[in-house]
């Protein structure tokens, strides 16, 4: 008589065992994820600058007295760095006595350009004193509270964008309920150079719904 027992006993237990597989199986199908995404150009960031000096150290001090008077416009110009050295190689060091032509000075500025007038009369300005210089975009740099605004805009929109998602995978506005929202990377898939120089931005929220 035990055989049929421990028989009908694995047969129940098997049955417990798909049954749960099955309710997991249900319940992942229950739910749906998409990615709303929202992007924006933004004409009106300005930039991030790199200004540097290299060359001789007898060209420095016209260098700094023109950036001296440049930091009483933008204020948030911000040295980075200032160095002299000598410009040979080091097996040419004691052969020769050292001379103030040798020395090189090095110079360099972080400074923000509020847009593109900012930007190229920095440039025409240099142009005309005959001083060598780099000036590099780093970047483009938009001010705190309007990036805050535009970021609430973007991710409302990235939401929206979800929304439609799900309604077409649900077969309807009525047949999900959101339960979940992630904020996601937003520099993919560029990366972020790709959004700096090319003044814009962007908002990626990971939604995840019920159905109903």
């Amino acid at each position: 008589m035990r055989k049929p027992f421990v028989w009908v006993l694995a047969l129940l237990t098997g049955f417990g065992t798909m049954s749960g597989c099955d309710m997991r199986s249900n319940a992942t199908e229950d739910y749906l994820e998409v990615i709303g995404e929202a992007e924006q150009t933004m004409s009106d960031a300005g930039f991030r600058l790199n200004l540097s000096y290299n060359g001789p150290l007898s060209m420095r001090g016209k260098f700094t007295a023109w950036a001296d008077s440049l930091q009483q416009e933008v204020p948030d110009m911000v040295l980075t760095s200032d160095n002299i050295y000598i410009n040979y190689m080091p097996e040419q060091m004691g052969q020769e006595k050292i001379q103030p032509a040798m020395m090189q000075s090095n110079i360099s500025y972080n400074i923000i350009a509020a847009d593109s007038v900012v930007y190229g009369r920095i440039l025409r300005d240099l142009l005309r004193r005959n001083i060598p210089f780099n000036l590099n975009i780093s970047g483009t740099q938009l001010e705190l509270a309007r990036r805050r605004e535009v970021q609430q805009k973007l991710m409302q929109e990235a939401l929206a964008h979800a929304k439609t998602k799900l309604s077409f995978l649900a077969n309807g506005d009525d047949k999900y309920a959101i339960v979940g929202v992630e904020e996601m990377d937003n520099t993919v898939p560029y990366g972020p150079e790709y959004y700096d120089f090319n003044r814009r931005m962007v908002s990626r929220l990971k939604v995840k719904a019920r159905r109903l």
